[in-house]
């Protein structure tokens, strides 16, 4: 027989998430594993996120569904019923792997906490993805995406001035840990080949969006200790100096363009300042700043900023020259020059530049599936290049309960009636 595409094939997924946990799954079904998606039978809570497609009926209009359960096996259990928790445990017999976004406590008063499936599975590899952790004082707090990235961290630097912080755009705290809980499953997996013991792993959502904080981690290797983003004045006359230098504290790390925005920090001291020197040469070149700015050397520049010999007043008459240079360009052509000048300047890519993106298409990186309610949808494919064997073909998401006769009849050997009797009972779709 040929071997089995996919780096995961040997091995089989228990995906008992909704909403707040389907990418890890989505992401061990694209490197092959049979990942079995669990939901109620009255469907996953999932299946009621948007944004929907309204030209087709239920249960096909969540595209968040079709995004993240693509490529999975879809089941029904009822895991509120003695039945239904039954029946989960000779799944786990059959499994390598569970991953589940439950609220701690829920899957402990069903006695299908990590504990008593490595009892059933020593093997097993359990995935918890909560939102403040198994454990711990904050463990059974209420949630959302908003606390989530506000208890993170992240939230502080979406702050403008002394208002509120602004939310991030769309709900993806839980995308962020899904990854994370992905990532952890295959380190335990590693572990398990040479002990062959299952472990648990824990994943915080507060602790994985931690890590999107703009690098403000990496202030102290790069001469700014004692960094923060709550910026206090050292005299009357002047403020702690921001390393930035383009006044991000002031919100002035995105300039706009003829098509929409671009990401640039004018960079201080000798981690990055030399990249803004490329800039302002670029910006000389073209006569759009004179001589004396021309020959500063960002490198150095925060000794002469701390010695009053440049002032703030002189580095934001910088930034406006910096606003009217970009504005006429598009974000091709900037990105075309920072590629060929080496500028730590990119492109904000909306998500119709994603969609039309030249590089994504060459790379192949989003594949088309149809689905069983006839549309063409072009999702997100393989996220590495170079191991085309590790991956497998796309498949849509599946139906409520679409899955229950080949699983539960061919994996778990359950005769025609037993499966019936399931059903009439509620326990499965």
């Amino acid at each position: 027989m040929p071997k089995p595409a996919g780096f995961l094939a040997p091995y089989r997924v228990l995906d008992l998430t909704d909403h707040r946990g389907l990418l890890a799954g989505r992401m061990l079904a694209q490197l092959g594993a049979d990942v079995i998606q669990i939901e109620p039978p009255s469907g996953s809570p999932a299946r009621a996120v948007g944004p929907f497609d309204d030209s087709v009926q239920e249960p096909h209009r969540s595209l968040y569904w079709a995004a993240y359960a693509a490529c999975k096996r879809g089941v029904t259990c009822d895991l509120d019923s003695e039945a239904g928790q039954a029946l989960l445990r000779r799944l786990v017999e059959k499994a390598d792997f569970v991953i589940e976004s439950e609220t701690p406590g829920v899957m402990a008063a069903r006695g299908l906490d990590q504990a008593s499936l490595r009892a059933v599975n020593p093997a097993l590899i359990h995935v918890s993805i909560t939102p403040f952790g198994s454990e711990g004082p904050k463990a059974a707090w209420a949630d959302s995406d908003l606390i989530l990235w506000a208890s993170g961290g992240p939230l502080l630097q979406a702050r403008d001035g002394d208002r509120p912080p602004l939310r991030i755009s769309v709900p993806q705290a839980y995308l962020h840990a899904a990854a994370d809980g992905a990532g952890g499953a295959l380190v335990a997996h590693f572990a398990r080949v040479r002990t062959g013991v299952g472990q648990h792993v824990d994943v915080s959502v507060q602790q994985s969006v931690a890590q999107a904080t703009l690098s403000s981690i990496l202030a102290a290797p790069i001469g700014h200790e004692n960094f923060s983003l709550r910026v206090e004045p050292k005299s009357k006359t002047r403020k702690t100096l921001d390393l930035s230098g383009s006044g991000a504290r002031t919100r002035r790390s995105k300039w706009q363009v003829r098509d929409g925005l671009v990401e640039m920090h004018l960079a201080l001291g000798p981690a990055a300042g030399r990249f803004t020197n490329n800039f302002v040469a670029w910006m000389h070149e073209e006569g759009a700043c004179d001589e004396e700015v021309a020959a500063w050397d960002w490198v150095t520049l925060p000794a002469r900023i701390e010695n009053d010999e440049i002032t703030e007043e002189d580095l934001e008459r910088v930034r406006g020259m910096v606003a009217r240079f970009l504005a006429p360009k598009t974000k091709a052509e900037v990105a075309e020059v920072a590629m060929r000048r080496k500028l730590l300047v990119a492109p904000v890519a909306t998500t119709e530049d994603l969609a039309n993106s030249a590089h994504h298409g060459s790379r192949g990186f989003f594949h088309t599936v149809h689905d069983a309610a006839g549309r063409s949808l072009r999702l997100p494919g393989h996220f590495a290049m170079g191991v085309p064997h590790g991956f497998v073909a796309m498949t849509p998401a599946p139906l409520p309960g679409q899955h229950d006769d080949e699983v539960y009849g061919g994996l778990l050997g359950m005769a025609a009636d037993e499966i019936a009797a399931l059903r009439s009972t509620g326990v499965i779709r």
